[in-house]
This record gives structure tokens, sequence and C-alpha cells, in this order.
């Protein structure tokens, strides 16, 4: 199980937070990506090999406005893989 943290940024600050678990060995990264938009109440933004591959590669993946269809009052959606220190 790995720890998702999902931020959402307006003009460089926080917002709005979710944090959830995911088993990544049954769930892929759209099944995560829709079901934290849905805990935190926003349209799934357009997910592209460039989100999966910064998320690999830095454990930190960022979807801003224009990854929307939908539109959105804010800057940016972070998605971030923190320790789960259990």
């Amino acid at each position: 199980m790995i720890k998702i943290w999902g931020k959402i940024l307006s003009d460089d600050k926080i917002i709005k937070s979710s944090t959830i678990l995911v088993d990544e060995k049954t769930t892929t990264f759209f099944d995560m990506l829709k079901n934290l938009c849905q805990s935190m109440n926003i349209p799934t933004p357009v997910l592209l090999d460039k989100h999966v591959y910064d998320f690999n590669l830095f454990n930190v993946c960022t979807f801003k406005p224009d990854d929307f269809v939908e539109s959105v009052i804010f800057d940016k959606f972070v998605l971030e893989h923190i320790n789960n220190s259990n």
C-alpha cells in the first residue's frame, strides 16, 4: 500500500487536500486519480503519459487547469507519494 496526497493550490496556497491509501499492485494510476478526485469533489483531469512519467520518476505530478475538460477555480492539482510510516 502507498499513500497519495492530493493538494489543490490557488496562488501557491493549499486550499484543499486529501490523502488516500492505494494498493499499487491492483489499482491503476487512473483509478487512483479518479478516486482521489471524487473524494475531493473535483472533476477528473485528462491523464497524459507525462503525468505518469513525472509521478514514477519524481513521486509527484501536477495538473494545471488546461488538463481539465471542465473549468476549475484553482491553479494546480498536485499528486504526491508520501511515505507511509506504519
